[in-house]
């Protein structure tokens, strides 16, 4: 089965490169000089044979077809297509665009100082047709394969599975079987015993222990036993650092600041000093060896009725952590229960005539493994006649239980459209157990071209929707979720679909891991065949200062993506990049604490191509007007002062977000496309703010008199905004008394963040209807908020910092309808 993954990534990025052509063949508003002539039709030609060979590659995808000469030659296609894409990245990054309105493909805003003789890019085109050439006469040895035009959008089957989904019970499905063992999990954890116990759930992977683990920690009893908790997941390779920080943060919400610079017996002694004489429980998720524990149990005081629970794969390591206390086996589910789970996941009822026969012969193949039952009902979500049923029945091996797993994700990747096989595989990059930012997920997979703009929809939305398709599969889980929906904000991979998603990664040559075990990146080239010398995309796995990363020169220049992931987010560190031209990349995220020296900032620099650049802090100088490509700029702990503003508002039109710290506009004329600006330090620039028409989200600080009229009046008040979901004011003076009837009016205005005063001490009565999330803070309020803020109907988050002055707070039994969250900081309340 492994065989097959070679074909799939390869549809996607034929079509992506088909679709760049496209638009530069029917973009009236390149001006292609006569020396750029001969190009264009190469272009053209090269489009129309593309379109050809697209085709066939999708057929022979959704033929899964495992024949050695098709993998063979739809790996060359894949590279192929890879080089015409750099190809146009080079093309545009010489070729002046006119400036005349919106264009459906990206401008760049300045001229370059010279334009590259068309002569080379004519000559790197010729020897792309010369391997057409070659791999077109062998394509015709598999004409039998019938070429069918397909779509890179999503299904109506889909599209009804999603519409199902939504609307569908939003219990955890897969918590079927597990009553009796969640059961017997809450008693023990409830028991008073004169010591700390260390109750474990262990057994292989795929078998539940996470979402057990799950259930009994949001139990009802369980919560209100307790008198503080903390869950955090382990992983192979732990982060003592991030572990103790994150229990920290969990039992102690008034933990110091402090905490981000102790060093791990710090850290202990501070975990250790708080829960001493409380009752607590610490979820230890997916512990990996007896090392880990040795380390973290130095933290957890003896007191009375505390609990550890921790799941791992090896009863090894639960009988080292406690011998004498509970461990727990999940057993596999019955058939019946498994039937069940099969049943809710692939979203059809119980009694299901013909299928039942079917589907339970797959159930006994899954062996009772949830992970392997709830893969295969996502499989099996847009199938409904029995013909499509028994096809994916033969494809399941019957051999152990860990082959039984492979065969089955593998099958659910195989089965997947060919537009979300690389959206997948690009989940890889990730940590293991890492929660992944949605936004940020879809922002990368924007910059790549890995998804493309609909009429109708931004491409964001679109990038959600495909996330949304993989989460439905039951290939993606749900992380946390969005607030007042059941969207995700942040997603994850299982651990053995991500194991899945490194092995197709590394047959299909689709991204590279290097960790302190592996740091050559050339070391994955193992092959004779030049093509597979090219890293596309990389996460490197920071875990030591001053390793270094070796980017031999032939690698570089192709690749798109690199995420430097520091073990430790909050330690400062700074890569040692041994090789520099990385020409092609388009998304660079360094996650933790970067130190930028002098060389690291010459690297930046060249990276004229990037279209996501995340950091945390950067110096930037004089680098920010190379970044002419750039479509989110994500750094909010960086000051972005006037100077550079005026650059980045010139030469970035395509700008969509924009995060900084303070940034200091003095134009926003040319930005329309912007969604995101946060947070920028107010200014007459505010009065275009009417221009951008796409905003989202909007934050702005250190309004005085005259900005924060112009804002209530000319923005507010004048119609402008009518898109915002998300807004964040702050002042030292007073907010005008008709801003909030102003903002009213804006239906889509979802949260609301205010920090300043209200006339006389006192709110408004008129707030947003529509508001789920309300922040107020230094608004010293004299008369008590909660009459006015207690009728906002869809209110699910209130926080109140330093906010009221008075001496009690009064809501009614009526009041706060949806209210889940409210937090009440640091306010002269004396209650």
């Amino acid at each position: 089965m492994a065989e097959a993954f070679v074909l799939s990534a390869a549809s996607a990025i034929v079509a992506s490169v088909v679709e760049s052509l496209g638009k530069l063949v029917i973009d009236q508003t390149i001006d292609f000089g006569i020396s750029f002539r001969k190009v264009h039709e190469q272009f053209k030609s090269l489009k129309d044979e593309l379109e050809s060979i697209q085709g066939f590659l999708q057929t022979a995808d959704s033929n899964h077809n495992q024949d050695p000469g098709i993998r063979i030659w739809v790996s060359d296609v894949r590279e192929i297509a890879y080089d015409v894409d750099d190809v146009i990245d080079a093309f545009l990054r010489k070729v002046p665009y006119k400036e005349d309105g919106e264009s459906s493909f990206m401008r760049y805003a300045h001229k370059p100082k010279k334009i590259l003789n068309s002569y080379k890019i004519g000559k790197e085109m010729e020897t792309i047709f010369s391997k057409l050439k070659d791999i077109s006469k062998r394509q015709k040895r598999y004409a039998g394969i019938t070429i069918q035009q397909t779509m890179p959008s999503t299904s109506s089957n889909t599209k009804n599975m999603l519409l199902r989904r939504v609307y569908s019970h939003t219990k955890d499905d897969a918590t079927v079987g597990l009553e009796d063992h969640t059961k017997t999990l809450v008693s023990e954890l409830l028991k008073e015993e004169d010591r700390l116990c260390v109750v474990s759930i262990y057994g292989m992977g795929g078998l539940g222990k996470t979402t057990l683990a799950k259930e009994v920690y949001n139990h009802r009893n369980i919560k209100a036993h307790f008198d503080c908790y903390a869950w955090t997941s382990i992983s192979q390779q732990m982060s003592t650092r991030e572990v103790l920080k994150e229990i920290i943060r969990e039992v102690n919400t008034q933990a110091s600041t402090d905490i981000w610079d102790m060093n791990e017996v710090e850290l202990v002694r501070n975990l250790f000093r708080f829960l001493g004489g409380k009752r607590y429980l610490v979820v230890l998720d997916d512990i990996w060896n007896t090392t880990d524990w040795d380390i973290l149990k130095p933290a957890f005081p003896n007191s009375r009725g505390s609990k550890v629970m921790l799941s791992t794969r090896n009863e090894e390591i639960a009988i080292h952590a406690d011998p004498m206390s509970f461990r727990l086996k999940p057993r596999f589910l019955t058939d019946d229960e498994g039937w069940e789970l099969l049943c809710r996941k692939a979203l059809i009822p119980l009694s299901s005539g013909d299928l039942e026969e079917c589907g339970r012969r797959m159930v006994r193949k899954c062996g009772g493994l949830p992970l392997a039952i709830i893969v295969l009902g996502g499989i099996l979500q847009s199938k409904r006649s029995l013909g499509e049923w028994e096809n994916v029945s033969k494809k399941i091996g019957i051999s152990g239980h860990e082959s039984r797993v492979l065969s089955i994700l593998s099958l659910s990747y195989e089965e997947l459209p060919y537009h979300l096989k690389p959206l997948f595989l690009y989940l890889g990059l990730f940590p293991e157990d890492s929660n992944i930012r949605v936004t940020n997920l879809v922002r990368m997979w924007m910059a790549e071209r890995l998804i493309t703009e609909q009429e109708g929809e931004t491409i964001e939305e679109l990038g959600r929707q495909c996330l949304d398709e993989l989460i439905h599969r039951c290939m993606v889980q749900i992380g946390e979720k969005r607030l007042g929906e059941e969207r995700a904000k942040t997603c994850r991979l299982h651990d053995k679909m991500r194991d899945l998603c490194i092995e197709i990664g590394k047959k299909e040559n689709f991204f590279k891991v290097m960790s302190h075990q592996n740091n050559d990146p050339s070391s994955s080239s193992s092959s004779s065949s030049s093509v597979f010398l090219k890293l596309r995309r990389c996460a490197i796995h920071v875990e030591e200062r001053g390793k270094q990363y070796i980017f031999p020169k032939h690698l570089t220049p192709c690749l798109r993506t690199a995420i430097f992931i520091p073990k430790d987010l909050f330690t400062e560190y700074c890569p040692n990049i041994v090789y520099k031209d990385f020409k092609s990349l388009k998304v660079l995220e360094f996650q933790g604490v970067l130190k930028t020296e002098r060389e690291f900032r010459g690297v930046v620099k060249k990276l004229s191509n990037l279209r996501y650049l995340s950091v945390r802090r950067l110096a930037f100088g004089n680098l920010i007007g190379n970044f002419v490509c750039l479509e989110t700029l994500d750094v909010r702990y960086s000051t972005i002062d006037e100077s550079m503003c005026k650059v980045i508002s010139n030469v970035m039109p395509q700008l969509r977000h924009f995060y900084g710290l303070l940034i200091q506009l003095s134009e926003i004329n040319k930005m329309r496309r912007l969604q995101t600006l946060c947070c920028a330090r107010a200014g007459p620039w505010i009065t275009d703010l009417v221009k951008l028409t796409n905003l989202e989200k909007l934050g702005i600080w250190e309004l005085d008199e005259k900005t924060i009229r112009l804002f209530t009046n000319v923005i507010v008040g004048g119609g402008g905004l009518d898109k915002l979901r998300s807004l964040y004011l702050q002042t030292e003076i007073e907010f005008p008394s008709d801003l909030l009837e102003y903002l009213s009016e804006k239906i889509h205005l979802l949260k609301l963040r205010l920090f300043g005063k209200f006339k006389n001490g006192k709110l408004p009565s008129l707030f947003p209807s529509n508001l789920i999330k309300l922040d107020l803070g230094f608004t010293n309020l004299s008369e008590d908020p909660m009459p006015t803020l207690e009728k906002l109907q869809h209110l699910l988050f209130l926080l109140l910092f330093d906010s009221y002055l008075g001496k009690e707070m009064v809501c009614s039994a009526i009041g706060f309808p949806k209210l889940q969250n409210l937090k009440i900081l640091d306010c002269l309340l004396n209650v």
